[in-house]
C-alpha cells in the first residue's frame, strides 16, 4: 500500500483540465413522467412491492402541528458495456435529513447488509 503523498510525488502534473472530470450520464426523469410511462410504473410498483415485502417503511398517523417525512422517486437506467438499456430502476427514498432528533425522531438506524446482498 502506498499513501497519497507518494503519489503525488511521483505523478508530473498535466495542465488539460478535461483529463480530470469524469462525464458520466445523468437521469432527469420526474416523477410526472414516470408515471405516465408503463416500464417505470412496473419498477415503481416492483419497489413497493419491496419494501411491503421487508417491512421497510411504515405509514403513521401523522402529530398534530408536524410535518411529514418527503419521500422522493429516484429513476435510474442501468446499462451495459455497449450503453444499452439493460433494465430500470426506481427507488422511494425518505429525505430523513429534514428531521430533528428529540423532535421527529429519537432513535438512530444503521444501514445494514442483507445476507442475500453479499
Amino acid at each position: 500500500m502506498r499513501i497519497l503523498d507518494d503519489l503525488y510525488e511521483v505523478t508530473n502534473p498535466i495542465d488539460d483540465v478535461t483529463l480530470y472530470c469524469h462525464f458520466a450520464t445523468c437521469d432527469t426523469i420526474v416523477f410526472e413522467e414516470a408515471i405516465k410511462d408503463a416500464k417505470w410504473r412496473i419498477v415503481m410498483d416492483e419497489e413497493i412491492t419491496s419494501i411491503k415485502k421487508n417491512d421497510t417503511w411504515r405509514l403513521v398517523p401523522r402529530p398534530n402541528e408536524k410535518k411529514p417525512i418527503v419521500v422522493k422517486w429516484i429513476y435510474k437506467e442501468k446499462k451495459n458495456a455497449k450503453g444499452e438499456v439493460e433494465r430500470y430502476k426506481a427507488r422511494l427514498v425518505a429525505k430523513g435529513y429534514s428531521q430533528k432528533h428529540g423532535i421527529d425522531y429519537e432513535e438512530v438506524f444503521s444501514l445494514v447488509a442483507r445476507l442475500e446482498t453479499i
